[in-house]
């Protein structure tokens, strides 16, 4: 990774097992800023803001998206929708040449809060934190902003707190403690097992070189998919007519499914680009048949 801060980027895992990149922010990323606000809820922005915010001035995009990297750090946590990047969540901390602490703020898209953005965000921070001399964090909540509390707390540092007027007042050292440690090591582990979730434990099962024909790959992978009692749907994904699963398998009751899920799109994409890449001897997935199968409850 480069040294600038302006280059920073990398790829991290949530706690439900999703993806999402964190970078630094960038002076083209206003539009994404704007649309970023508009889609927080009024409470979202009461909590960032401390109070009721309509809009982001020209002056406050120029603010948040030229961040000087020095004593100003912003980080975004971004997402792909449509082929278009957006902007989930927002980690930024600003200090000064006369104090070795910073000022540390979060706001993170309503729809993925509770993911545990905040806290990645704040992991990220704190770790630049460090290398930079910055030797404590503060933060201003609201005193009903659970959510932000609880990344706080959740990060196992050493916080102190003092209230005044409903608005909590915390500030942590930014040096990492053996709890602090473990916790992220133990949210590391979770996200690792998530991520790997939908794979070992599957809804649904698209099967690439399935066949009827006895002593074949396919034919065993499907038999063992039906006989080790697999509940969701199968897709077989052949280049010819299958015949009758039941066969396969012990007598079981099958229904042809429909309406297709997205995993049998899948299967046709990766036919389409297999045939593409390899060649006229592909040829033949082009002209699959997809024939989804599922159990009878």
């Amino acid at each position: 990774m480069s040294t600038d801060l302006r280059d920073y980027a990398v790829e991290e895992i949530l706690r439900d097992g999703g993806s999402i990149h964190v970078r630094a922010i960038r002076p083209d990323d206003r539009e994404r800023l704007v649309e970023h606000f508009h889609r927080l809820s009024e409470r979202s922005v009461r909590f960032r803001f401390m109070g009721m915010k309509r809009g982001l001035s020209e002056g406050d995009l120029d603010y948040f998206t030229r961040p000087d990297f020095v004593h100003h750090i912003a980080l975004v946590a971004t997402l792909r929708e449509g082929g278009a990047e957006r902007i989930i969540g927002v980690g930024r901390y600003v200090a000064d040449d006369e104090d070795p602490a910073a000022e540390v703020a979060f706001a993170v898209a309503d729809e993925h809060q509770g993911r545990g953005i905040g806290t990645v965000l704040l992991e990220h921070l704190l770790r630049i934190a460090r290398e930079r001399g910055i030797t404590e964090f503060r933060a201003d909540v609201l005193g009903d902003n659970n959510q932000m509390l609880d990344v706080f707390r959740h990060s196992h540092l050493q916080v102190g707190r003092a209230t005044d007027a409903g608005v909590i007042h915390l500030f942590f050292p930014t040096a990492e403690t053996e709890e602090s440690r473990m916790a992220a090591e133990a949210r590391a582990r979770q996200a690792a097992a998530e991520s790997v979730r939908a794979l070992l434990c599957p809804r649904s099962v698209a099967l690439v070189g399935a066949s009827t024909r006895p002593g074949t790959i396919g034919a065993a992978l499907l038999t063992n998919l039906l006989a080790a009692g697999f509940r969701g749907p199968i897709y077989p994904v052949h280049s010819g007519a299958m015949g009758p699963v039941r066969s396969l398998g012990p007598p079981r009751s099958m229904r042809i499914r429909h309406s297709l899920p997205s995993v049998e799109d899948a299967a046709r994409r990766w036919a389409t680009i297999a045939a593409q890449a390899s060649g006229p001897s592909w040829a033949q997935l082009i002209r699959m048949q997809f024939m989804p199968l599922a159990r009878s409850s």
